[in-house]
């Protein structure tokens, strides 16, 4: 357990935000060499290492150990931290980790911090191990659509990637980044006066885990706003909120143009109580502030502004359908990001469903609501749904050690949010998977905490699990 929590705390070290994970991947290199383990790492920084059985398991079938090397990069507003550069600051509060005002990474740096554990401690029992760590899990889970599924002997997988201990998981939705890209036209300022509206104060959260919570947009209530106050005396000059497609946005700003300030103030005011109102049973941090702020040379034209607006209020978000047989989200979309630049306006979705004709049918909605205001709809990070499957050995090994260590059967369910193994499963379809994790809380937002007893006894039971694989 020491080995994990080292291990982990060497990984906060290195930056390692999607798409930045470089030097992460060479740190977990260079670790298999100093070992004298085989490794290999490929172009999208994809790390497979690879442990020989220990005596007495030569003959065992190799096993699978994996997780993800990237994680969500979100910080509070007025913290001051570099994803690129800086590390993530762990604090230990009793049971609990959790980073200063940044996510943690645990979300997945215990998976690679579990499995380097494994490998680097010659007292345990296993079989051969693979370990496999992948890249851009969170943004297009393009790694484990690279990897090549040939290197791997094994056909029995491990994924830590589940965040409740005691859930097993064994499918989970596919996926699709739509963006849709509104085209501007700029003109000169019509009023001296300027205003900056903040949408602050939301709980976020995970997109696909705690969408089903009913939790405040902070992108969709700016568009609420907006729809309220942008009129001929009040003119758009930017906005911009969220920071993941995958993490419900907390904030969102805009930038307004006003002729007068006093009934901008006013009418927010009125919008701002009932907003609050909406959500005061599930985000009753909500705040709506506005102060003055500098002059802008430049404000959208009127239609630019109202093509803005009606796409975010009127792109689908949040919980769209549920499966009413497993008592789950079965399809919804997430407006996780808003940018404008010079040339347009980029509205960033997560869309997510188990089935992948409704995948397809609320894209095409999307894209039917660009369309509709002058813009145009691309999308990346395309991935399939991880079947469930009836029949599995490895989770019937699972559920049976889990229950006899803990003296209670673990829960067996599929998940709203998109794992790896529904990439790896479609390269490799007798490829035998589970999911599981200890318990993490409140991931892909500053909040993100870990239980320490929770992780000491997913490793106990991991081991576990190895030892019995002979």
């Amino acid at each position: 357990m020491s080995k994990v929590l080292y291990y982990f705390e060497q990984l906060c070290r290195i930056p390692r935000g999607s798409g930045n994970e470089k030097a992460v991947s060479d740190y977990t290199v260079s670790f298999a060499k100093a070992l004298g383990l085989d490794v290999i790492q490929d172009e999208r920084n994809n790390v497979i290492i690879k442990k020989p059985a220990s005596r007495g398991y030569e003959s065992s079938a190799p096993v699978i150990i994996q997780g993800h090397l990237d994680m969500v990069c979100e910080k509070n507003s007025d913290t001051v931290h570099d994803f690129e550069k800086d590390p993530i600051k762990v604090i230990y509060d009793g049971d609990i980790i959790h980073a200063d005002n940044t996510t943690l990474g645990a979300d997945d740096g215990i998976a690679v911090a579990m499995a380097m554990a494994v490998l680097s401690d010659d007292t345990l029992e296993h079989p051969p191990i693979e370990a496999v760590f992948t890249t851009e899990e969170e943004t297009t889970m393009s790694g484990a659509s690279a990897l090549d599924i040939s290197l791997l002997k094994g056909r029995r997988l491990i994924n830590i990637d589940s965040e409740v201990e005691g859930v097993f998981t064994v499918g989970c939705a596919g996926g699709r980044k739509p963006t849709v890209h509104i085209p501007v036209e700029y003109t000169a300022p019509p009023f001296g006066s300027f205003a900056l509206v903040k949408v602050s104060g939301l709980l976020g959260g995970h997109s696909g885990l705690d969408i089903h919570r009913g939790r405040a947009n902070a992108n969709k209530v700016m568009g609420e706003i907006l729809e309220g106050i942008i009129d001929e005396d009040c003119r758009l000059a930017e906005i911009s909120g969220g920071a993941k497609e995958n993490a419900i946005p907390r904030e969102s700003r805009a930038v307004i143009c006003c002729r007068d300030g006093e009934r901008l103030r006013s009418k927010l005011s009125d919008i701002g109580k009932r907003l609050k109102e909406k959500y005061s049973a599930v985000d009753p941090g909500m705040e709506i502030e506005t102060e003055a702020c500098k002059r802008y040379d430049k404000v959208f034209s009127i239609e630019t502004a109202h093509n803005i607006i009606n796409t975010i209020n009127e792109i689908p978000n949040g919980v769209i359908a549920m499966d009413t047989e497993l008592n789950m989200v079965k399809t919804s979309n997430n407006i996780g990001v808003i940018r404008t630049s010079e040339e347009e306006a980029g509205i960033f979705c997560a869309l997510r469903s188990a089935v992948t004709a409704e995948k397809q049918a609320v894209y095409d909605e999307i894209v039917s609501i660009g369309n509709k205001y002058g813009g145009k709809t691309t999308y990346r990070g395309d991935y399939p749904a991880w079947e469930y499957k009836p029949v599995s050995e490895l989770r019937d090994m699972l559920v049976s050690i889990y229950t006899k260590m803990f003296g209670k059967a673990p829960v067996i369910e599929t998940v709203h949010a998109g794992l790896e193994c529904g990439i790896i499963s479609e390269k490799a379809p007798d490829m035998d998977i589970i999911s599981i994790g200890p318990d993490l809380y409140d991931i892909h937002s500053p909040m993100e905490r870990a239980s320490i007893s929770s992780i000491e006894r997913m490793w106990g039971f991991l081991t576990e699990v190895l030892r019995q694989m002979k």
